[in-house]
């Protein structure tokens, strides 16, 4: 294989390694599997769990786990991280661990509340998961300049990007955020996430 390969969802996690090998140019194949066909003996030897994103980079190596692939596409390329030597190194390692760890979650129990509790436990699980992340972007209002890392976007701002997609209520998550809404505006109409979105296929977009 003389190229990258993802598996993944429409409008789902893959769009983060989607965004981020075409914000550098890299080409790359893309693999959409329906979802009884994830967990057959062909996708599980990608992924234990049968879940996409996988990422299969041109040696063979298959990745899995979004915050892995992340990693690699970034050090592989030397690009879209800060140096280890900038403040903001640990700055860009810490938001995206609070993203994976807390605001990724959190959409999870939303959009698939009945996994989590009984029905009438639902209503109060997305409150509490709502207050949350509510707690989380506002800490995100105050760090963004115009990027989470400063002028420069990064990985993480991608990151950001596509967890936002889920949220059940857009206008609130804006609301009281100029910072917040202002990033959200120019990562829409970068070039490399139109792409990608214009390219999903199109009941999932």
């Amino acid at each position: 294989m003389s190229k990258y390969k993802i598996l993944g969802r429409s409008g789902a996690g893959s769009l983060i390694p989607e965004f981020l090998l075409t914000e550098l140019g890299i080409d790359y194949d893309i693999e959409f599997p329906k979802s009884a066909d994830l967990r057959n003996e062909k996708h599980i030897g990608f992924n234990p769990l049968g879940k996409t994103p996988v990422l299969i980079c041109p040696n063979g190596l298959k990745i899995f786990e979004t915050v892995a692939i992340v990693t690699h596409i970034t050090t592989k390329f030397d690009k879209l991280i800060p140096a280890a030597q900038d403040q903001n190194y640990s700055i860009y390692w810490q938001t995206l661990s609070l993203l994976a760890t807390s605001v990724y979650p959190a959409y999870h129990r939303q959009h698939h509340s009945q996994k989590y509790v009984e029905e009438a436990g639902i209503a109060s699980l997305k409150i509490k998961a709502q207050t949350e992340q509510a707690i989380i972007f506002d800490y995100l209002e105050g760090i963004l300049s115009p990027f989470l890392c400063g002028e420069d976007i990064m990985a993480v701002d991608f990151y950001l990007y596509t967890l936002t997609r889920w949220d059940l209520d857009k206008s609130r998550l804006r609301e009281g955020r100029p910072k917040l809404k202002f990033f959200l505006d120019i990562l829409r109409s970068r070039d490399s996430v139109q792409k990608v979105l214009n390219t999903q296929p199109k009941r999932l977009r």
